[in-house]
């Protein structure tokens, strides 16, 4: 018989050799860029905390509420949610004012590149335009066409037209353009510099159509879109053919998760839509919910199945998210909240599962965030974005 203290001795001895050695955590730095009206941030995260490494003032009454970063010549593409001007200036300066500013249309809410970044569109939620930006030399863009969407999908609701998002297919020829106001997703042809809307399909009135994502599965291409008005997510096969290509509805729920609704009905307003480079994993910011936080809900695509499955949701760390990002490697989901005691937060993401952390593991002051004077009650971060 095996004395006791011996069995202990070889229980524990198997046991750390079962169990593999932990290394030693290595801090990494996570650089952001902040978009604040007023006012443009950068960032670094190192570990748990936030510290501010730069930041300058766009003038009151602006608000440069989207940005878009090309890495080739170090320029960061700004517009002014506020005006019609979309400025070019370098990542290590942040002098907008001082920037290489380019006229566009009124009221731009999202810029996007093309696959090379040679060219930029701009959502014009506030002139129902579509700007389509030169950006392929280093200085101003230079504004190739604007595309009037009433033109061929008038809206006949209250709203009127407001594209909020511009988004290329995977194959780079098509633009999908959720237009949040007539409660339809547009398709313009992007090959040739065309832009022209060829083709539409309608959602329920009062919809509100406001950001979508693409995903791929092998031969097939799939598109979600989140509904602020309705609250709901819905989800549609891309199918392509020789008159271009068109929608198919698979399913719909609430951005809540299934059956679910938010505390204030009146006031909710799904925002920001993110698909994982893995074409599986789909969060959306659910904002205005009523509720003291806000949240960041998580869906899984199944290709097999085509199923849209919610898989749970984790606070913001303030209220009203409006603007989401990954770090380069995906296991950092970046938020901004325009009001509540964080204006910037940094939520853990497991790459395997997808799942989030259960509360943001870092974030920055709202008011540490503002210009000088400004009212945090009324002013907020609108955009993030990992760089």
């Amino acid at each position: 018989m095996m004395l006791p203290r011996l069995i202990t001795f070889l229980a524990l001895n198997s046991m750390a050799s079962a169990v593999p050695s932990v290394m030693p955590r290595i801090a990494v730095t996570h650089s952001v860029l902040i978009g604040v009206p007023g006012q443009i941030l950068t960032a670094d995260l190192t570990e748990t905390s936030f510290k501010i490494t730069n930041k300058a003032s766009t003038g009151a009454g602006s608000d440069y509420s989207w940005m878009r970063y090309k890495n080739s010549t170090d320029t960061v593409y700004a517009v002014n949610e506020y005006g019609s001007e979309v400025t070019a200036f370098k990542l290590d300066h942040l002098d907008v004012k001082n920037g290489n500013p380019a006229t566009g249309s009124a009221g731009v809410v999202f810029l996007e590149f093309n696959k090379d970044q040679t060219r930029m569109i701009g959502a014009g939620y506030g002139s129902s335009m579509l700007d389509v930006w030169d950006t392929s030399v280093a200085g101003a863009p230079k504004l190739l066409k604007s595309v009037n969407v009433t033109i061929s999908y008038p809206s006949s609701g209250p709203l009127g037209n407001k594209p909020h998002q511009a988004l290329f297919d995977p194959t780079g020829d098509w633009l999908v353009v959720p237009d949040l106001g007539a409660d339809r997703l547009l398709i313009a042809d992007a090959k040739a510099d065309s832009y022209k809307v060829i083709n539409a399909v309608s959602l329920k009135a009062e919809s509100g159509p406001r950001h979508g994502g693409f995903i791929k599965s092998d031969d097939r291409t799939f598109y979600v879109v989140a509904c602020e008005l309705s609250n709901q997510v819905h989800l549609y096969e891309f199918k392509y053919s020789d008159n271009g290509p068109e929608f198919v509805h698979l399913a719909e729920q609430s951005t809540y998760g299934p059956d679910i609704k938010p505390k204030n009905t009146t006031s909710a307003a799904a925002g920001a839509l993110l698909v994982a480079s893995n074409n599986r994993d789909i969060y959306i910011s659910n904002r205005l919910s009523g509720d003291t936080e806000d949240n960041i809900a998580h869906f899984i695509f199944d290709a097999k199945t085509t199923n849209l499955t919610f898989a749970g949701s984790v606070p913001t760390g303030g209220v009203n998210p409006r603007s989401i990002s990954f770090d380069a490697s995906e296991s950092i989901l970046f938020v901004t909240n325009v009001a509540g005691p964080l204006g910037v937060t940094a939520i853990n993401r497991c790459a395997a599962s997808g799942h989030l952390g259960a509360k943001p593991f870092a974030g920055m002051k709202l008011t540490d965030l503002l210009p000088d004077g400004a009212d945090p009650a009324t002013v907020g971060p609108q955009f993030v974005a990992a760089i």
